[in-house]
């Protein structure tokens, strides 16, 4: 039988810059050299190969980056890749957690200790953020259940909306929580990787936020009406005054159930916005806009060219079509949790009427914990 275990670390640094995620979360598993060659590596910020966004299904069964029942449980051979994610962090005395956003090769998750982490799947990283119980107007945190000021309780997921790391100047990250509290409007926070505490954003005049991106340096915020903030530093979000980009017209027959951006690999933003109602095949489907290059006017689009945008019940991230050619081009996916399964439709953008294909139907297996997400293993646009 071969020595796997005894390969030269010469070749196994030969072959582990030419893995994609996918891959080089499997190399790592095989043995303590390979998981230490992988992890030289990503030491040497070495970036894998473009790989597909997965489909992440979290499952509820224990985690840690040493224990085999921890690791991913992968299927890639599908148009798109589907995986098991591990809902419990820690060996011993282990802790539920829940994914509260993810973006730039990281996930933010909150455990039933109220702790908050920043957690990479591919290389096991885990970095601490402030604890739950730290954001303003929450009393405290039992389980993952959170205990508001003044009264109320509400699960941890249903307080932070959504929660995105963004980049910083310097190559750091920044954490943006978007929460609300009971009789209050959508907030801010934001925190760093060690901070003891999430700081409050100031701008209580904007309503409504729900998505965050950073766009050529700057804090674009999304809102549920259509209006977008654009904040040029994001060292002063609470203070500094942003710029107002106008709402779009929207079609006057269509409700519009959820609003992403989303960083077109070419480097454009788009916004993309799930229309109902919605027929069983998919319904009225998607628009996409992309903001012009100056930068103050949405255009709505039939053709975002190689890309490929996945949507799911929180977010969205882009892929290019040239780098994952199993994607299609022009096509956005969206994954759904229904009665029984998980299902992806591939909805393409072109043509007066839009072709609606079901590309997955997962049936819900014991131990999953919806919602289902999408995670793109490498952030293209730092």
């Amino acid at each position: 039988m071969a020595d796997w275990a005894g390969l030269h670390g010469d070749l196994l640094d030969l072959v582990v810059v030419r893995l994609p995620s996918f891959d080089l979360l499997r190399f790592r598993a095989v043995c303590a050299s390979w998981r230490a060659a992988a992890a030289a590596f990503t030491a040497r910020r070495g970036q894998p190969r473009p790989d597909r966004p997965w489909l992440l299904l979290p499952t509820d069964v224990a985690g840690d980056a040493e224990d085999d029942h921890g690791r991913l449980l992968v299927c890639r051979d599908r148009e798109v890749p589907v995986a098991a994610l591990p809902t419990r962090l820690g060996r011993v005395a282990s802790r539920r957690f829940v994914r509260l956003g993810s973006a730039r090769g990281a996930i933010v998750a909150a455990d039933d200790l109220g702790e908050m982490h920043l957690l990479d799947p591919v290389t096991g990283e885990r970095r601490p953020l402030p604890l739950v119980a730290t954001l303003p107007l929450v009393a405290r945190v039992e389980g993952l259940q959170v205990h508001h000021r003044g009264g109320g309780v509400a699960p941890v997921d249903a307080l932070i909306q959504k929660a995105v790391p963004v980049p910083t100047p310097g190559g750091g990250v920044m954490v943006v929580a978007i929460y609300r509290q009971l009789q209050h409007r959508n907030q801010w926070a934001t925190a760093r990787p060690g901070d003891r505490a999430w700081k409050a954003v100031a701008p209580t005049s904007i309503p409504a936020v729900v998505d965050v991106v950073v766009h050529r340096g700057q804090l674009y915020a999304n809102t549920r009406y259509g209006m977008m903030y654009v904040f040029p530093e994001l060292h002063w979000l609470g203070s500094a005054s942003p710029e107002i980009i106008p709402s779009v017209t929207r079609r006057p027959s269509a409700y519009v159930e959820r609003s992403f951006l989303v960083e077109c690999p070419r480097g454009e933003l788009m916004q993309v916005e799930l229309l109902r109602p919605v027929a069983a095949a998919g319904g009225e489907g998607f628009v996409v806009r992309v903001l012009d290059e100056c930068g103050e006017t949405w255009e709505e689009t039939e053709d975002i060219g190689d890309a490929a945008v996945l949507v799911d019940a929180a977010g969205a991230v882009a892929a290019s079509t040239a780098e994952c050619p199993a994607l299609r081009r022009n096509t956005v996916y969206f994954a759904v949790d229904l009665e029984g399964e998980t299902r992806v439709w591939a909805y393409s953008l072109a043509g007066k009427h839009k072709r609606i294909e079901v590309v997955e139907a997962l049936p819900t297996a014991d131990g999953y914990r919806p919602p289902c997400f999408w995670f793109a293993p490498v952030y293209s646009h730092p």
